[in-house]
C-alpha cells in the first residue's frame, strides 16, 4: 500500500537504517490518535528494512498480554530458550547488540506492553546508539501505561518523535485514485475526507468498502460514503474502548446519547462531576475516538454503535430514559426528547405523554410519517385511558397512519370521536375522512356519518363533506345510489362544486346508466380539480373509472399515472400506491393492454394486506375481465385462484365475477354461466345498469349460445345493446353488436358483425380488442362468399390482437384463417360435435346428446382437430365463437 503524505517519515525511516547498517542504531517513535496510520508506518518500516537486508522482529502489544510477563518479548522468535528456565530474555538482547547485520525491532501499540517487556526495551534502547539495531515503536496518547515511568523514560530515549497528521484533501483523493483505480469525482472527495478527518485508516476502510460493493467514486456514491459502516472500524474501535476505565466509558456512552452537547449535560447524564468528565473527554479525544472537544463528536458514525453496544439493552434503556429526562428540563424540542423515550422503557408519565404527542404532531405537519407515527403510537401507550388528550391523540395518530396504514387509522378514528370535546370537532373529523378509505371503515364511523349528515347547525362545506361520504359509502344501496344519481341530475352546467363530490355524484350517473355526454364534462372538472398525493385517497379512483367508461381511457391513464409519480418512492405512501395501482390495472384493462394490466393487478394483490382488500378488489375485476374476454387465461387466472381464501373480504358480485372467470379458464361453461348470471343479479339488485362498466349480459349471452340455449342469449344481448346505446360509448355499443353478431346465424349475423366494426373503427383504444374480434368472426363469415375481404379482415383483426397482447387469441384465429375457416370445411355432424365439445361437454355426454356411440365421437373429433389445425379440447374451445350452428 502507498503512503500518501508521509514522505517526511519514510525518509527519517531510510536515513535511520541506513545509520543502523553503518553500526549506529537508534530509537523512532510515531503517534497519534485512532486511524491515523500508525500500524501502516511500522509495516513501511519492516518492508523498507527487508529490502536492505536487514533481520525484522515485529510485535503488538495487546491489552489481553498486559498482565504476562515479557508477552511483547515472546512475539519475537529470536528468544534464547533454556530448557528449564524457559526464554532467556538477556542473552536475547545481548544477542541483537552484537548481531553482525542491521536489525529492525518494531512495536506496534506500546503504551499496551507488560511491565517486564517495557523495562526490557528500555534497557536495549539505552545500548542502541552504539550497535546495528534500529527500534520504532507506535503508540496512541490517552492510554496509560503499565509503568508510566518507564514508558515516559523510554520515549524520552527516542532520536525522532513523530505525531502522524491527517491527510490533506489532495492526500485523500490521492487514495482515492489508489483504491479504486480512476480519480474520485470532488464531491466524493470531500464526502470521504470530511467521514475520515482525513485518518488513513478510516479511509481506506471506507473506500475499500465503496469499492468493494461495486460503487464508484462520482456524486451518485456521496450518500453512500456517510452511511457506510465499516465493520473493520468497528472493530478496531472497540479493541480501543474496552480496556478503558469506567469514567471514560461513561464520558463516552454520554456522547453516543447526547451527541454535540455541552460538557454540563454530559457530565450530569455520566453521573461524573464536571472535572472529572472532562479529563475523560479529553482522554477520548487523545485516544482519537471523539473530535471537536469543546462539542464532542465521534470520529466515525459507526463509533457510536460500538459505544452503545458496551451496555446491555435494560441498561442502554436506562440511560436514554435519564437523557430523555435531562433534555426535557432543559427546555429542549420535543422531538429531542422523543428520539429517546422511544429507545426507552419509558411508558407512563404525563411529560411523556406530551413530549411524544407534540414530537409526533411537529413531524406530521413537516410530512415525516414515519417519525410521527413512531411518536404517537408510544405516546397513546403512556397515555391514561380516558380524556380530551386521549382523543386528540388518536385523531393525530389516524392522520398519519392514513397513507401507510389505513385499516389502523380508520380504527383510531372511530375510536377518538366519541371522546371529541364537541360535536364541531367531531364533524370537521369525519368530513376529512378519504372517501376512498370507507370501505375498510368501521361500521361505528359510518354510523357517526349518517348521525350527522342531517346536523343543520355545521357550516355547508363540512355538511356537504359529510353527505358525499356516506353516499359513496352506500352506493351498494339501490335507493340511495338513485338518490344521488338525482342529485347529479340536477347539476347546473358551471356550477361551482368541490372535486370529491362531482366524482361520487358522476360515478352514481355512471353505475345506473346515465350518458356519456352529460357525465363526461363533469368527469373532466373533477380531474381538473384534482391536485397532488392527497388525491390517491380522494376522488381518483372514482373520476378514472367514469372517465374509462367514457371511453377518455388516454386521460384517464395520464391522470392516474401522473399521481402516481407524485406519491413517489416514500414508504409512508404504501396505501395509496396500492389504490392507485388497483385502479391503473382496470383502466389498463379498458385500453386493452392486458398483459400490463395482469401483471399490475397481480402486484398489487401481492403487495397487499388482507385488510385492505376492499379498498383494491378492483384488482380482482381485472384479472377477471381478462380472462372472460379470452386474453389472458393463465396468469390471470392463476393469480385469481391464489387470493380466492379471500372471499369474505370482497364485494359478493366481485366474488362471483371471479368465480365465472376461474369457470371459464377450467373450460367449466355450465358453471361459469351460473356464476356470471348470479353476478348481474348482484349489480342489477344494486341498481347497476351501467354495460360498459361491466358487461357481463355479453359474456353470459356467448355461454348461452355455446351450450345451446339461444332464446336467453339473444334476449341478454338486446338488453345490454339497449343499455349501450343509452350510455353513448362506442365501445360498449360495439361489443354488443360483435357479441349479437356472434349469436345469430346468416346474413343478419354478418350484418351485426359489420355495424360493430363501424362502431369501433377508429374510436381510440378502449376497443380494440373488440374490434380485433369483429374483424376476425367477420373475416371467417366470408371465407365462403367473398375470400378477398375476409383475407383482409382477418389480417386485419390478426394485427389488432397482436397491438393488445394477446397472443393465444393471435394464435387461435390465425389457425382458423389459415385452415379456411370451420365453417367452410367441417361438415354438419363435425360442426355439431365441435360445437358440443366446446361447450364443455365430454366425449360420452356427446355420443348420449346425438344417439351415436363414443367411437364416433372419436372419429370425428379427430378429423375436426386436424381440420381446424388445433392439438385438442383447449384449442377448440378457443375456437368456440366462431362454431356457428348448423
Amino acid at each position: 500500500m502507498v503512503l500518501r503524505e508521509r514522505e517526511n517519515e519514510t525518509e527519517l525511516l531510510s536515513a535511520a537504517l541506513d545509520r543502523a547498517s553503518g553500526g549506529r542504531g537508534a530509537l523512532l517513535a510515531f503517534s497519534g490518535p485512532f486511524g491515523i496510520g500508525r500500524s501502516a508506518m511500522l509495516a513501511a518500516a519492516a518492508a523498507a528494512a527487508r529490502s536492505r537486508g536487514a533481520r525484522v522482529l515485529r510485535a503488538l502489544a495487546t491489552t489481553a498480554e498486559r498482565d504476562i510477563p515479557f508477552g511483547v518479548l515472546s512475539q519475537f522468535s529470536c528468544c534464547a530458550t533454556d530448557s528449564e528456565t524457559g526464554p532467556d530474555f538477556g542473552t536475547m538482547r545481548g544477542g541483537l547488540l552484537a548481531a553482525p547485520g542491521p536489525v529492525l525491532l518494531a512495536v506496534d501499540d506500546l503504551q499496551r506492553a507488560d511491565v517486564e517487556s517495557l523495562r526490557w526495551l528500555d534497557r536495549l534502547c539505552a545500548a542502541v546508539a552504539d550497535s546495528g539495531v534500529l527500534v520504532v515503536v507506535a503508540h496512541r496518547e490517552g492510554e496509560q501505561a503499565a509503568d508510566p515511568e518507564t514508558f515516559q523514560r523510554l520515549l524520552g530515549r527516542a532520536a525522532q518523535r513523530r505525531e502522524l497528521r491527517p491527510l490533506s484533501e489532495d492526500g485523500v483523493a490521492a487514495v482515492v485514485r489508489d483504491v479504486f483505480g480512476v480519480p474520485g469525482e470532488a464531491r466524493f472527495a470531500v464526502a470521504c475526507h470530511r467521514m475520515s478527518h482525513g485518518r488513513p485508516f478510516l479511509l481506506n476502510a471506507i473506500a475499500h468498502g465503496l469499492r468493494d460493493s461495486g460503487r464508484h467514486p462520482d456524486e451518485s456514491t456521496v450518500d453512500s460514503v456517510r452511511s457506510l459502516r465499516p465493520s473493520v472500524v468497528a472493530e478496531r474501535a472497540g479493541a480501543v474502548l474496552r480496556p478503558q476505565p469506567e469514567p471514560v466509558l461513561a464520558a463516552a456512552r454520554a456522547v453516543a446519547l447526547l451527541d454535540a452537547a455541552e460538557p454540563e449535560q454530559l457530565a450530569d447524564l455520566a453521573g461524573l462531576a464536571p472535572a472529572e468528565c472532562t479529563g475523560a473527554l479529553a482522554g477520548l479525544t487523545s485516544l482519537g475516538v471523539l473530535v471537536e472537544p469543546d462539542r464532542p463528536r465521534f470520529a466515525h458514525p459507526v463509533i457510536r454503535e460500538v459505544v452503545e453496544n458496551t451496555l446491555e439493552p435494560a441498561e442502554l434503556a436506562e440511560w436514554h430514559r435519564r437523557a430523555a429526562r435531562l433534555l426535557q428540563q432543559g427546555d429542549r424540542p420535543a422531538e429531542a426528547v422523543a428520539e429517546h423515550l422511544l429507545a426507552s422503557d419509558a411508558t407512563q408519565g404525563e411529560w411523556t405523554t406530551g413530549v411524544l404527542h407534540a414530537a409526533g404532531r411537529r413531524a406530521l405537519d413537516r410530512g415525516d410519517v414515519a417519525t410521527a407515527i413512531r411518536c404517537l403510537r408510544r405516546a397513546l401507550l403512556a397515555c391514561p385511558t380516558a380524556g380530551a388528550e386521549r382523543s386528540v391523540l388518536l385523531a393525530d395518530l389516524a392522520e398519519a397512519e392514513r397513507s401507510g396504514a389505513p385499516v389502523a387509522s380508520m380504527r383510531h378514528l372511530s375510536q377518538a370521536l366519541p371522546k371529541f370535546d364537541s360535536d364541531r370537532r367531531r364533524a370537521a373529523a369525519l368530513a376529512e375522512v378519504p372517501l376512498m378509505l370507507l370501505p375498510v371503515a368501521p361500521l361505528s364511523l359510518v354510523a357517526e356519518l349518517e348521525d350527522f349528515r342531517a346536523r343543520d347547525e355545521l357550516e355547508p362545506a363540512v355538511l356537504r363533506a359529510i353527505d358525499t361520504r356516506i353516499r359513496l359509502a352506500r352506493l351498494c344501496d339501490a335507493a340511495w345510489c338513485a338518490d344521488t344519481r338525482a342529485l347529479f341530475d340536477a347539476l347546473v352546467p358551471g356550477e361551482r362544486v368541490e372535486p370529491e363530490r362531482i366524482s361520487v355524484l358522476l360515478y352514481s350517473a355512471a353505475l345506473t346508466g346515465g350518458d356519456v355526454e352529460s357525465v363526461l364534462p363533469w368527469a373532466k372538472l373533477a380531474v381538473a380539480g384534482e391536485h397532488g398525493p392527497e388525491a390517491a385517497l380522494g376522488s381518483v379512483s372514482l373520476a378514472a373509472r367514469t372517465l374509462a367508461a367514457c371511453d377518455e381511457v388516454r386521460d384517464a391513464e395520464q391522470w392516474l399515472a401522473a399521481v402516481t409519480a407524485s406519491l413517489g418512492a416514500r414508504g409512508d405512501r404504501t396505501a395509496e400506491r396500492l389504490i392507485v395501482d388497483a385502479e391503473r390495472a382496470v383502466t389498463l384493462v379498458r385500453a386493452c393492454r392486458y398483459p400490463d394490466a395482469v401483471a399490475l393487478a397481480e402486484s398489487v394483490l401481492r403487495r397487499c394486506e388482507l385488510g385492505l382488500i376492499p379498498v383494491v378488489e378492483r384488482c380482482f375485476e381485472a384479472l377477471s375481465i381478462a380472462v372472460l374476454d379470452s386474453a389472458d387465461t393463465g396468469a390471470a387466472a392463476r393469480a385469481l385462484e391464489r387470493y380466492r381464501e379471500w372471499d369474505h373480504a370482497v364485494l359478493p358480485w366481485v366474488r362471483e365475477l371471479r368465480d365465472a372467470a376461474l369457470a371459464v379458464s377450467e373450460r367449466d361453461t355450465v358453471r361459469a354461466l351460473e356464476h356470471l348470471l348470479e353476478c348481474g343479479r348482484e349489480r342489477d339488485r344494486l341498481g347497476w345498469a351501467n354495460p360498459c362498466l361491466l358487461p357481463w349480459r355479453g359474456w353470459a349471452a356467448l355461454l348461452y349460445h355455446r351450450v345451446q340455449r339461444p332464446d336467453p342469449a339473444a334476449r341478454l344481448i338486446a338488453d345490454e345493446y339497449r343499455r349501450a346505446v343509452a350510455w353513448g360509448a362506442s365501445s360498449g355499443v360495439g361489443r354488443a353488436l360483435r357479441v349479437w353478431g356472434a349469436i345469430t346465424d346468416g346474413d343478419p349475423g354478418v350484418d351485426l358483425l359489420r355495424r360493430a366494426v363501424e362502431a369501433l373503427d377508429g374510436r381510440g383504444p378502449a376497443g380494440t380488442l373488440e374490434l380485433a374480434k369483429a374483424h376476425l368472426m367477420l373475416g371467417r363469415r366470408l371465407l365462403g362468399t367473398d375470400r378477398a375481404e375476409a383475407a383482409a379482415r382477418l389480417n386485419e383483426g390478426d394485427e389488432l390482437a397482436a397491438a393488445c397482447g394477446v397472443p393465444r387469441l393471435r394464435a387461435a384465429e390465425e389457425i382458423a384463417a389459415e385452415g379456411g375457416g370451420a365453417q367452410a370445411e367441417l361438415t354438419r355432424a363435425e360442426l355439431r360435435i365441435a360445437r358440443l365439445v366446446a361447450g364443455g361437454l365430454g366425449n360420452q355426454q356427446v355420443a348420449t346428446e346425438l344417439g351415436v356411440s363414443s367411437r364416433a365421437v372419436e372419429k370425428h373429433l379427430t378429423k375436426v382437430y386436424r381440420k381446424l389445425g388445433v392439438t385438442g379440447r383447449a384449442g377448440l374451445t378457443d375456437l368456440a365463437d366462431s362454431l356457428d350452428p348448423a
